[in-house]
């Protein structure tokens, strides 16, 4: 077995960083909207995450809309099939990350349909999850793009 020992710089900057992710989490300083039509599938995502993040709910994507433009989130997690042909998933995605104000935000699809994972990040979703949601997985994104945030800002 080959271990790879860090450099004690990179052992530190690791260290610091999750120090200050750990403080971010503690203090629910991330946000996230859930936009999902189903009241069951929301209430599930809610219990998962609401002790560590600020969650925000909204049910289709006229409301996502209104919502984005009050409070500054760090990322959305998206149903695909919104339950309304004027606006699914993906024509939400989009119209968001058009305008300017919100073009680099992440947006995750969440979808019960595991085979078109490669057309939606195609059609410009940043990760795709299928139902159910596995919570370690949303942890692990959130806390990568957590790091990513706190390097570059």
């Amino acid at each position: 077995m080959h271990l790879r020992c860090k450099s004690s710089a990179q052992q530190i900057i690791t260290i610091l960083i999750s120090k200050k992710i750990m403080y971010r989490l503690k203090n629910k300083s991330v946000s996230i909207l859930v936009v999902e039509d189903n009241p069951l599938d929301t209430l599930i995502v809610k219990t998962l995450l609401q002790p560590y993040f600020n969650i925000e709910t909204v049910s289709d994507g006229f409301d996502a809309i209104t919502i984005i433009e009050e409070i500054k989130f760090d990322i959305i997690l998206m149903d695909i099939n919104l339950g309304n042909e004027e606006m699914d998933g993906i024509s939400l995605m989009k119209k968001i990350k058009k305008t300017e104000k919100h073009k680099n935000i992440k947006i995750i699809a969440v979808t019960a349909y595991s085979e078109n994972t490669e057309l939606y990040i195609s059609e410009g979703f940043d990760e795709v999850y299928t139902k159910p949601v596995i919570k370690e997985d949303i942890f692990e994104y959130i806390t990568k793009h957590a790091i990513n945030n706190m390097v570059t800002h």
